[in-house]
């Protein structure tokens, strides 16, 4: 019954557990089951069951506690509770709960997490119901105000919550031990359940927990759709139905000012508030992604120009600037998360200052530039700057940790261990000559005029009237301009391949018309490793695996699961051993969790479940039969390492560095396929050494001793190597990426493909207890990204654009017929090619994967017809009859040719020379003839 006093009524923190309760109830579908098409976006369980509480919530406790909005999204989403830190993570709460109830820690240990649900609140309601069998559903004494209070609390303590926060509990403050028993001591075994997750900040295996806890079952019978959570949006449309409190929550990114916001009476609500504030962060543009330039511009059908801006792969800063009447000006920055990270980027805001002329009187300002008066909020992305160049992404940690205020600059690291000389330039913590500084792109208000609604071409034009550029300091985004009428799909690739063959991260393209934030015109992200096949590939191994919560949540897998793959080089290859005692040497120094589907990671699972493992816990030097080392910075650490490594290929978005590391590792890395060791061998992988080559040459950078190359070259009359970025190279890379017009997809570059896909083992006869070497018989799946359910960011299905009409040839000019004319004639006089030409007419062919680029073995490949070329040694061999009958019905075949990179040629030969002998002796076999790259005579004839 509903209370008749005007007093706010209390709310218990039960009733919002029994919402949990309620939702938890709600059973799963399998992948397989067509669930009823709904009524509206809103007509799905979870959302329906949070309805029904709101309406009784209104129903029963009117009139409502102050704050009651933001109290109920704040422990409903508690992710999105920036504000407040906690620093407390399963480990750190297992203690703090043993401490509270005065329990062993045996009685956490016989409920182990990893053969449980993996969801410490459950295993705490199971060991509590346990241990208070009596105990049925007491309600508990603490309300939802007081609770809330208690959170703000515990959040004080930590130094990365919002200063609002930890100035309301001044020191000396209470211990998280102490503020915890305040929390838990009256609660019920479900209740603390709850709050357990609350404080963990993720409500998620509570209220969507798992009913299959075998790692097939629930990969293959499930998926992330099995139940549909409710999101924050929905739950503001329930529970104000105008709309309101969405709209607010598109311009106000801030959960805080959102939830306050609505609980204002009504008549104190005002559309002033509804426009961007100075010191509250705003919601910053959700960019597409772009599978191909054509498939771009299809989002921004219908604007007459289009923008594309570059890229810069740095940390994103919206700037919030207000200029007091009497001169000073203060500043607030807060990052992608949206938190305050105004202390952090500390060393920019002089820089910022003098973009906008805060630190020049108006008569020194010019007369192009217009003057803030009152408050301005800019979007920048902070770089940092060698000189006038932006160097790479992971050298800014360490700009930051140096010049940062507060907590994240107290966190000072020094660097002791000895590296390569190769490498000694490339140390994380080598940052001299290098300085913070700002890309502009855009401004979103002005004096306290939102700008929100005002077109790109407006803003831009107010952004380059504000902005002071200092080379090396505060630039402005490059932009180039499309037009949609004339050409724009042969534009945008120019500007596209001009980019990537300037080891640029990418384009951003955007509608001159736009608002900002449109959904209608969104932003497009167009990078290389967004389209399929065109990221940055190496073939890696792979040595250990784990679950890993957030990634094993999202999947709604169980804790038996392996979610997470732990990825090395190999540091002291087979051929590389200093006596025959000696054993490989492996790294392992990053992980990998996206790429495959459902499918895909049940038969990794089932790959490393069936082989021999090793215990990372019991894990000693004697148990395995290799050398291995961990990088410090991996957390957690793998939970089994395997015994015979697997050969992994992963694709990624350039490379980056690891804290204090000295290798690179791929950005974002996918997994594009898993070698069973029958297929291809983890003596394929390429050593750490050519990944750092390999990583060189994507990021633009020459290797550090590339100077005394040059000189030893020019002391001995020797022709230096061209710089990575020199003009012939940039040349080559772009008609690596040259597309034709009317098709959807790009070329290929030359270093996206494997850089050692077919690198055999050097030493063919080794005595490794070691998995032994397999000919490659199959190549990685090229599956498009399209609708997987476990890549990053990808939810729903990338609508394609329908086929293209086939457009007429141009007929060439007496020009190009000319040069094609002189071209025929200078090939028709080479007797090499003809010989090639003559020899291959009726052949199989084989063309052995080189393990570096080789114009000799691509001359090869654009010589032969694709319809002979074979994928492997035992294709070309059974189709000749010596591992089978021979193919009657291909009678124009008259042998077999193998073509080997003559740098990597004598194992070749000998596997192949073993292999030939092994095989059954037939009449009507066909001869096999190997030859080099280079050479018009062969190496080896089979008979």
């Amino acid at each position: 019954m509903s209370p008749t006093s005007h007093e706010a009524t209390e709310v218990d923190f039960s009733y919002f557990s029994a919402l949990v309760r309620q939702i938890s109830r709600i059973q799963p579908h399998s992948s397989k089951a067509r669930p009823k098409r709904p009524a509206n976006y809103l007509d799905y369980p979870a959302a329906r069951v949070f309805q029904q509480w709101v309406e009784r919530l209104r129903r029963q406790f009117s009139p409502l506690p102050p704050n009651i909005t933001g109290i109920c999204f704040r422990l409903l989403f508690p992710e999105d509770d920036i504000r407040r830190k906690y620093e407390i993570q399963e480990a750190r709460m297992t203690k703090l709960l043993l401490n509270c109830y005065g329990l062993n820690a045996r009685k956490f240990d016989e409920n182990s997490l990893n053969e449980a649900s993996g969801c410490l609140g459950q295993e705490l309601r199971v060991v509590l119901e346990g241990t208070c069998p009596n105990d049925d559903g007491s309600t508990a004494p603490l309300t939802l105000v007081q609770i809330d209070e208690l959170l703000d609390e515990l959040a004080a303590i930590s130094a990365f919550s919002d200063k609002a926060i930890r100035s309301k509990y001044l020191k000396p403050r209470r211990s998280r031990a102490d503020i915890i028993r305040s929390l838990f001591r009256g609660l019920s075994p479900e209740d603390a359940a709850v709050l357990t997750q609350i404080i963990l900040k993720d409500l998620r295996p509570l209220m969507y927990p798992l009913t299959e806890f075998h790692y097939g079952t629930a990969l293959t019978k499930f998926n992330v759709a099995a139940v549909k959570m409710i999101i924050k949006e929905h739950a503001m449309d329930i529970w104000d139905p105008s709309g309101m409190f969405l709209r607010f929550y598109r311009v106000h990114a801030s959960l805080d000012e959102v939830t306050a916001f609505m609980d204002k009476p009504p008549s104190e609500r005002t559309h002033c508030d509804f426009a961007p504030k100075v010191g509250s962060p705003v919601a910053i543009p959700k960019s597409e992604k772009g599978r191909s330039c054509q498939h771009a511009l299809d989002y921004l059908e219908g604007s007459q120009k289009v923008w594309a801006e570059t890229k810069y792969d740095g940390e994103r800063a919206q700037i919030h600037v207000t200029v007091d009447i009497d001169g000073p000006s203060h500043i607030t920055i807060f990052s992608k998360s949206k938190r305050d990270s105004t202390l952090d980027r500390h060393a920019v805001h002089n820089i910022i200052r003098s973009a906008l002329g805060l630190d020049t009187p108006n008569y020194e300002r010019g007369s192009d530039k217009r003057q803030v008066k009152m408050n301005v909020i800019l979007d920048a992305e902070m770089v940092a700057f060698r000189g006038d160049f932006v160097e790479e992404f992971w050298r800014i940690r360490q700009l930051i940790e140096d010049t940062a205020y507060g907590v994240r600059g107290s966190r000072k690291w020094t660097y002791s261990k000895k590296v390569e000389e190769e490498q000694e330039s490339m140390n994380s913590e080598a940052n001299e000559g290098l300085s913070l500084g700002l890309v502009f792109f855009d401004v979103i208000a002005l004096d306290s005029e939102s700008l929100l609604f005002e077109s790109y071409a407006s803003r831009r034009r107010l952004l380059e009237n504000l902005i002071k550029v200092v080379p090396g300091k505060a630039i402005l985004a490059d932009r180039y301009l499309i037009d949609m009428v004339q050409s724009p799909l042969q534009t945008l690739q120019t500007i596209f391949n001009e980019h990537i063959s300037a080891c640029q991260e990418g384009i951003v393209l955007k509608a001159d018309d736009s608002r900002y934030n449109d959904y209608r015109k969104p932003w497009v992200k167009l990078k290389k490793d967004y389209m399929p096949h065109k990221g940055d590939s190496l073939d890696l191994v792979l040595l250990g695996a784990s679950w890993e919560k957030v990634r094993g949540r999202s999947l709604r897998v169980p804790p038996s699961t392996y979610t997470t793959f732990y990825v090395g080089g190999v540091e002291r290859p087979e051929h590389k051993l200093p006596s025959p005692s000696a054993v490989p040497k492996f790294h392992v120094y990053f992980t990998v969790s996206y790429g495959l589907t459902r499918e895909e990671l049940e038969e990794v699972n089932f790959l490393i479940k069936s082989s021999e493992t090793v215990s990372c816990a019991s894990l000693d030097a004697v148990n395995l039969p290799f050398d291995l080392t961990v990088s410090k910075g991996l957390n957690p650490a793998p939970t089994v390492i395997l015994r015979t490594p697997l050969l992994l290929n992963l694709y990624g978005a350039g490379f980056t560095k690891a804290h204090q590391s000295t290798h690179y590792e791929l950005r974002f890395p996918r997994i594009t396929k898993a070698f069973r060791p029958s297929e291809r061998s983890w003596r394929e992988a390429l050593d750490l050494e050519t990944v750092h080559k390999t990583a060189l040459r994507s990021v633009g950078r020459d290797s550090s001793d590339k100077d005394l190359l040059d000189w030893a070259k020019q002391t001995f009359g020797k022709t230096c190597s061209p710089s990575v970025s020199c003009g012939m190279k940039r040349k080559a890379m772009m008609e690596k990426w040259s597309e034709q017009p009317g098709r959807k997809g790009l070329k290929s570059p030359r270093f996206e493909k494997s850089a050692t896909q077919t690198s055999k083992s050097r030493s063919e006869n080794s005595s490794s207890s070691l998995t032994q070497v397999v000919i490659r018989t199959s190549t990685p799946d090229k599956t498009p990204l399209g609708v997987r359910t476990n890549v990053i960011d990808l939810t729903t299905p990338i609508h394609s654009r329908p086929p293209q009409p086939k457009v007429p040839p141009t007929p060439s000019s007496p020009l190009v017929e000319r040069q094609l004319a002189k071209t025929r004639k200078t090939e028709k006089e080479d007797p090499v090619r003809d010989t090639l030409d003559n020899l291959v007419k009726n052949s199989w062919v084989w063309i052995a994967k080189s393990h570096r680029p080789c114009p000799s073995m691509q001359a090869w490949k654009k010589r032969i017809p694709k319809q002979q070329q074979l994928r492997s040694l035992e294709a070309v061999m059974a189709g000749c009859g010596w591992t089978g009958p021979v193919i009657e019905d291909v009678s124009w075949v008259h042998q077999g040719v193998i073509i080997l990179d003559e740098c990597n040629e004598s194992g070749w030969k000998e596997h192949i020379v073993s292999t030939a002998e092994q095989a059954e002796k037939r009449t009507n076999r066909r001869p096999l003839l190997v030859f080099g790259c280079s050479s018009t005579e062969p190496l080896l004839r089979l008979v």
